[in-house]
């Protein structure tokens, strides 16, 4: 019998029991994506001080499997506990193929990564077998409730997943290595797929990939479906709203009835600072982490912390909230700003204005104040929503939406609106 099967014919492998981890507040369930190795102390000061609470990355199986089950983790030790030290959460990508197990291929020409070569992923009974070893012996190793283990990162692409995009290898391989890291870690955070393409985001909702994952052994043993639910170009993050619910609808039709619906995370989203403009990407950050908490995802991971490389025209490269060279954008800007005054509160209601582009959202904090935030998602006119019960200075004032989301600071008597529509 090989290891692959024997872990098959295991004890069922259950998601763990703790769910208060997905349901946070305002800004317990953000973060963002970072290059691990180049990511300074004084940069994780930063992204703490701007209110998030995730750092997300990747622990390749190549880079800490030296020699066949021989482990050193090296950097990726002290950048653990330089996450500790500064009381910062991890949201970590086990993926990756090795070339002990795994064959090695020719990248494309013009692949976005510019690399020569890709390693296969593992698809045989060997390699699943040694992945799933890796798997388990990382989520051992750094241990804590302070992780989520993402299995793989967007396995419904070629590009992750060479030489091309298999759900059947991608299940059988997430369902040996979760259950591999229940028997190492029985309360370990497991997530998966990380897909690339959200369910439904093109039209149809088809059952493709994640209906073939939603039908797996492995579903059982996740805690959370995650996905990447990126928008086109400059189209505003407030189409992900009936996106999501298309995709609950789905996600709950494929569900064997004896399991309940898996939630659903965001742990990858982003916008380019060369297809929208500096002052979009910081509206859209912020409305994009509001709109998941409005929506019930309690986990949200910005792409990415620094633009990745030069390059003017390259898109892939500028979905940073700082420039390569580490100069603040506006979008960091904005997050310092309006997040951590609003870290703890919880969304209460979204409060009726007569248009659907209109956000007016009621928040409350851990002290028993209000807040509200709001926010228009088309063109800005001469709308002005007039407040009761906040803040003296605030109260008497009319506040205008605009496409960057604004704060208002209240009393503890849950606040009341005006619309007001005619010109100033």
């Amino acid at each position: 019998m090989t290891i692959l099967s024997a872990l098959a014919l295991s004890a069922p492998a259950l998601a763990q029991d703790d769910k208060t981890w997905l349901q946070p507040a305002i800004g317990e369930g953000y973060g963002v994506q970072v290059k691990e190795a180049r990511t300074t102390d004084e940069e994780l000061t930063m992204i703490k001080d701007a209110g998030l609470t995730y750092v997300r990355f990747v622990i390749p199986w190549y880079e800490v499997e030296k020699g066949r089950g021989s482990f050193v983790w090296g950097y990726f030790d002290t950048f653990v506990k330089r996450l500790r030290e500064q009381e910062l959460k991890a949201v970590i990508v086990l993926g990756g193929g090795h070339p002990a197990y795994t064959k090695e291929i020719k990248a494309p020409e013009g692949n976005i990564d510019g690399a020569e070569t890709y390693l296969l992923a593992p698809s045989t009974p060997e390699s699943v077998a040694a992945f799933a070893r890796y798997a388990a012996k990382t989520v051992s190793h750094f241990g804590g409730d302070d992780i989520i283990w993402e299995l793989w990162n967007e396995p419904d692409s070629d590009r992750f997943w060479a030489p091309r995009a298999n759900v059947k290898d991608y299940t059988v391989m997430a369902d040996a290595a979760c259950r591999a890291m229940r028997k190492a870690a029985p309360t370990a955070r497991i997530v998966g797929p990380g897909m690339a393409e959200m369910a439904g985001r093109w039209g149809t909702m088809k059952a493709g990939f994640l209906g073939a994952v939603l039908r797996s052994p492995a579903l059982a043993c996740f805690d959370a479906i995650s996905m990447h639910p990126y928008r086109d170009g400059e189209t505003p993050p407030e189409t992900v709203l009936p996106a999501y619910k298309k995709l609950r609808a789905f996600i709950k039709a494929f569900t064997p009835k004896d399991q309940k619906p898996l939630p659903v995370l965001s742990t990858e989203w982003g916008f380019t600072t060369t297809e929208v403009s500096e002052d979009d990407q910081a509206a859209f950050l912020l409305r994009s982490f509001l709109l998941n908490s409005l929506s019930g995802v309690p986990v949200s991971i910005w792409y990415e912390w620094r633009d990745a490389r030069a390059g003017q025209d390259d898109p892939e490269a500028h979905f940073g909230l700082l420039t390569l060279r580490e100069k603040e954008k506006e979008s960091y800007r904005a997050l310092l700003d309006f997040l951590p005054p609003l870290k703890g509160a919880r969304i209460e209601a979204r409060l009726d204005t007569g248009r659907p582009e209109e956000f007016v959202l009621r928040l409350k904090r851990p002290d028993g104040r209000y807040a509200l935030v709001l926010w228009t998602s088309g063109v800005q006119d001469e709308t002005q929503i007039g407040v009761g019960h906040c803040e003296e200075g605030q109260e008497s004032k009319d506040w205008g939406l605009t496409p960057m989301p604004r704060r208002v600071d209240c009393e503890m008597t849950p606040p009341s609106i005006t619309v007001k529509r005619e010109k100033r």
